[in-house]
């Protein structure tokens, strides 16, 4: 089972050309790279004069269980765990075991409890934030690696009992559905994305 997230293309899409527009040093130890630039302006506003346009620390939470985008884009992550949100993740989440849980079962696969799928992914997504530890390995949920089969990850959590012998945040991520790997290798240097298939 593949669950595709609709607007995931689109976000991939707009954040390429920053990537790839990205550094100064082409990493080969050559030292021919330009001098960093130091003629930096920045802002003297206040960060309350900016508005955030969208939030996606965790991947599929404010995509597939939050209803009212706008208010939460708006809101401070302090306050992900009061009203609506709190309610609306557990609505949202309460609809999707009822639509995937038969699926889920076919596969031989255990569906969480509504309980247990909150008390999984809450400490993941509450506040919905990007937690990045210099003490603990790299990869998802401590940042992300391009490799890191994140969204797979956070709906194993909601949608399976992770204590079903088995089991595991990786399961979906395993399924012989799923691509076990990118199609290119990825880069080891700046911009880390594997070269793009010409037409």
């Amino acid at each position: 089972m593949r669950i595709y997230l609709p607007g995931t293309a689109l976000a991939v899409a707009l954040v390429i050309p920053f990537i790839t527009g990205c550094g100064g040093d082409d990493n080969d130890n050559d030292n021919d790279s330009p001098a960093p630039s130091t003629d930096f302006a920045f802002s003297p506003l206040a960060t309350s004069s900016y508005t955030r346009i969208d939030r996606q620390a965790m991947p599929v939470v404010n995509t597939a269980v939050i209803t009212s985008k706008d208010a939460y884009n708006a809101a401070n992550p302090a306050t992900d765990g009061t009203e609506p949100f709190i309610t609306e993740i557990g609505t949202n989440v309460a609809a999707y075991h009822t639509a995937l849980d038969a699926e889920l079962m076919a596969l031989n696969l255990d569906p969480a409890t509504n309980e247990q799928s909150l008390a999984q992914a809450g400490p993941l997504i509450i506040p919905d934030v990007l937690r990045v530890n210099p003490a603990v390995a790299t990869g998802f949920p401590n940042g992300r690696l391009l490799s890191d089969p994140t969204p797979d990850v956070m709906l194993a959590v909601v949608l399976l009992d992770l204590g079903h012998p088995g089991q595991s945040a990786t399961t979906f991520a395993d399924l012989p559905l799923n691509p076990a790997a990118n199609d290119k290798a990825f880069l080891t240097a700046f911009p880390y994305l594997a070269t793009p298939h010409t037409p």
